[in-house]
């Protein structure tokens, strides 16, 4: 394999990484979500939501980052997908009425 081939094999790998990682991530924030929401809902404090909310976005903001500085500029947009692509899911499931 050429030296252009294997940069071009590099540049599709780590976008379909990130896409990878921001599913499992998304999956991960879709419940942290859900489980912040039922606390909050149940008399919780608006504040420990708002804090952990702030969390997660830096955490995944660094991780998007990241895979920018990796790879193609282009590959924090498919990590961003995979991250709210189970939210969107779950979001149509419940306007579907389950």
């Amino acid at each position: 394999m050429t030296a252009h081939g294997s940069q071009t094999a590099f540049a599709l790998v780590v976008p379909a990484v990130a896409f990878a990682i921001g599913m499992a991530c998304g999956a991960l924030n879709t419940r942290l979500i859900l489980s912040a929401a039922g606390r909050l809902s149940e008399g919780g404090r608006a504040s420990g939501f708002v804090f952990s909310s702030l969390l997660r976005v830096g955490a995944f903001a660094i991780l998007a980052v990241a895979f920018a500085a990796v790879g193609p500029w282009w590959a924090s947009t498919a990590f961003i997908a995979g991250l709210f692509f189970p939210l969107a899911i779950h979001v149509v499931h419940m306007a579907r009425g389950r």
